[in-house]
């Protein structure tokens, strides 16, 4: 029973944090210079596993065109026997300034025990209007978000291509401003070590993962509780990024992040990368 009750209060935290990278959501971080083309298409699938079990699917498309992108995302989480369902589809669109996203729209539709959607427009650096389907209003004691919040930030798609191209060529060593419709936070990457992907062959060096450590913190938007305290603390929420020379990527492999039922996991199944020169596929 503790773990349907905790399946139930994370599964929307699961998607978002998915969603970014978070819980950096499908994270791509190019180990080139920054002068390397954008990935025309990049088609990611996973797993989504609570307590080692499971429990549903993550797929993640972006497309790049001349300086403009669009990007995908899908989450379907099912556990319990069918007890508990939850979909959310996640689209964003805009522009390249250089190696910058510059998001115009966004758009989160999500169905289980609650249905809805998020609608944000972008404008000149800023959150231009948010449109909630239905209305979400305000808990007691939230800190308020102001027009403030909402300048010099992105979305949680966007986010995770600004996560990508990282100014130092270090994924582990990155801050972004993220504002989800409702929540104004920053996301914080520090370097953690390194493991391998798998045992190597005899002689062989094996391929090394980065894991990194991702931290949120709340900005505004939330109620100022002992639950964000705790969320500021926390560190157990992880990424481990595949190196990819050949499109001049690292991709998320693992993201795991701790709840007090147990650990939900996105756990890399295949990936296709299309690039300006070649095309690439990695099955795990």
């Amino acid at each position: 029973m503790a773990r349907l009750f905790a399946l139930k209060s994370v599964q929307g935290s699961i998607c978002a944090a998915f969603g970014f990278a978070v819980v950096s959501s499908i994270s791509l971080a190019p180990a080139a210079q920054a002068s390397e083309p954008w990935p025309a298409e990049i088609q990611a699938n996973y797993r989504i596993q609570f307590g080692g079990i499971e429990v549903g699917q993550f797929t993640f498309n972006s497309s790049v065109h001349e300086r403009t992108y669009a990007v995908s995302a899908n989450a379907d989480i099912s556990a319990l026997l069918g007890l508990v369902r939850w979909n959310g589809v996640t689209r964003v669109s805009g522009a390249l300034a250089g190696d910058t996203p510059r998001p115009a729209g966004f758009s989160f539709d999500f169905r289980g025990s609650k249905t809805g959607s998020v609608r944000m427009a972008f404008g000149n650096g800023a959150v231009k209007s948010v449109d909630f389907n239905p209305a979400m209003p305000d808990p007691p004691g939230i800190v308020p978000v102001t027009s403030a919040h909402m300048r010099g930030v992105l979305d949680p798609m966007s986010a995770i291509l600004s996560l990508s191209r990282p100014k130092d060529g270090n994924p582990c060593n990155q801050r972004v401003s993220v504002f989800d419709g409702k929540a104004r936070f920053d996301l914080t990457l520090s370097p953690k070590g390194e493991t391998p992907l798998a045992e190597a062959k005899a002689g062989a060096t094996p391929e090394m993962l980065s894991i990194c450590r991702i931290r949120v913190l709340p900005i505004a938007g939330h109620v100022d509780d002992e639950k964000a305290q705790e969320l500021k603390r926390n560190l157990g929420i992880e990424v481990a990024f595949r190196a990819v020379p050949g499109a001049g990527l690292f991709v998320p492999h693992r993201i795991t992040i701790p709840t007090f039922a147990g650990s939900a996991e996105l756990v890399a199944q295949s990936f296709t990368i299309r690039t300006h020169r070649e095309q690439i596929a990695l099955v795990n």
